[in-house]
């Protein structure tokens, strides 16, 4: 058995590394394992490649059928080792793949001449390397996609029910691409196939390129829409709180203008000994006083969205309970943060909706924890039984509860917080952590 036809395999083989790494980079925050845990995953590749390497040539087995199998156990490690949706780690990998079957494909139509007299239908030592360089290009110029792009559209909730079928997309391209290498090189060679064959490959690369770098336009302009749309909510909510504390200050302007006519009456009424009327009279004007306005947080934004769900929570008959401590400034996106807020406390609102009016309580509990830290709990009471889904976060039975912790979790993921739900004794609640 030629040792040299088995340096060869390997090299051929060797293409998984850089499809590894393409894969790995969009997911680089997911990953699970230590580093110690790295290191023993890459000496095993290692060992994967190299025994697939020898194990092909005893049997005399051609290289791309041997590539399947050891992709298909490489894909086995990547999945257990990155902790995010099955649909996400699948696109990423595909379009890893994707990315390097390019490479084969390049260069057997650049090196065919030098491959002709090669009688193993396996790249010799030459078209090897061309293939890692071509893989090493194809990393330079998707660069920017892989460790920026692909990332973000990763994080978009808006996109979350994509991944489940994007994946097929790449897949299928990289099986078309893969049936379509040459065999051998003489078909490269045999009329203008060779250079059909270069302008295809060329055109390919900058339609996945141009493909991916559309897609994240798209969602771009959706996110930017969806920012605009909560960033209006808000702007509305605070132009009717501004609303309501303008008709305050007018009804306590005019009661103080009244002020010298209301003791006049009061006196008369005192001094003719008429008390009914003195504390019927009395007890007018205290029940208007009392009508007072309601701050909940020096934050406008944040008193803005809790006036509009302490009204809320008065039509449904409930009780929300605000202890918000925040500064006038937030260390984090107001429109973030409230819609972070909105979600948890409307949640709140239609699990209690079912239960007696005596429990229809909900507590809100947010200040700064220190100069690095933003706090937020929610807890309500709540009827029914919960369970916890596949992304770790829990489903009720209950029609619409628990919408909008994805997009809670997704936020707090932003700042590198902490997120913990906790459902014992029928009290679900959410205890956050925003690190600054």
């Amino acid at each position: 058995m030629s040792l040299d036809l088995t340096l060869r395999y390997t090299l051929e083989l060797s293409l998984l590394v850089p499809a590894v790494m393409f894969a790995v980079i969009p997911v680089r925050e997911y990953m699970k394992l230590g580093l110690a845990a790295l290191c023993s995953s890459v000496i095993l590749m290692a060992a994967m490649i190299f025994g697939c390497a020898y194990f092909g040539v005893y049997h005399r087995i051609r290289v791309r059928f041997i590539a399947i199998p050891l992709a298909a156990a490489v894909f086995a490690m990547y999945m257990t080792a990155v902790d995010t949706e099955a649909g996400k780690k699948l696109f990423c990998f595909s379009n890893a793949l994707m990315i390097c079957v390019i490479c084969p494909m390049y260069t057997i139509t650049i090196n065919a001449p030098r491959e002709l007299g090669n009688a193993y239908g396996v790249f010799t030592f030459s078209s090897g390397l061309v293939s890692l360089s071509v893989s090493i290009l194809l990393g330079a110029i998707f660069f920017r996609t892989l460790t920026v792009k692909i990332p973000m559209l990763l994080k978009e909730d808006s996109i979350r029910d994509i991944w489940r079928y994007m994946f097929l997309v790449p897949l299928a391209m990289s099986a078309l691409i893969y049936w379509m290498i040459p065999i051998s090189p003489a078909v490269v060679m045999t009329g203008r196939v060779r250079p059909v064959l270069m302008a295809l490959v060329t055109l390919v690369a900058g339609g996945i390129f141009l493909l991916l770098h559309v897609f994240w336009w798209a969602v771009s302009r959706l996110t930017e829409r969806a920012e605009l749309q909560q960033e209006n909510t808000l702007l509305s909510m605070e132009s009717k709180r501004y609303s309501e504390l303008r008709k305050y200050m007018d009804e306590t302007r005019t009661l103080r203008h009244d002020f010298r006519q209301h003791v006049f009456v009061m006196s008369e009424l005192s001094r003719a000994g008429k008390t009914a009327e003195l504390d019927a009279y009395i007890s007018q004007l205290a029940e208007e006083a009392g009508r007072g306005y309601r701050s909940f947080c020096a934050n406008v934004a944040v008193d803005a969205i809790a006036s509009h769900y302490d009204r809320l929570a008065e039509n449904e008959d409930a009780e929300i309970l605000w202890r918000l401590e925040l500064p006038s400034v937030l260390p984090v996106k107001e429109a973030e943060y409230c819609a972070m807020m909105g979600n948890l406390v409307e949640n709140s609102l239609k699990a209690v909706k079912t239960l007696p009016q005596e429990k229809r309580k909900i507590n809100v509990t947010s200040s700064m924890l220190s100069d690095a830290m933003l706090g937020l709990s929610v807890d309500n009471k709540y009827s029914g039984s919960i369970a916890f889904g596949e992304n770790g976060l829990p489903s009720s039975q209950l029609d619409g509860h628990g919408t909008g912790l994805i997009s809670v979790m997704n936020t707090v993921n932003h700042y590198g917080g902490s997120m913990n739900i906790s459902t014992g004794d029928n009290i679900f609640s959410v205890d956050i952590i925003l690190y600054l």
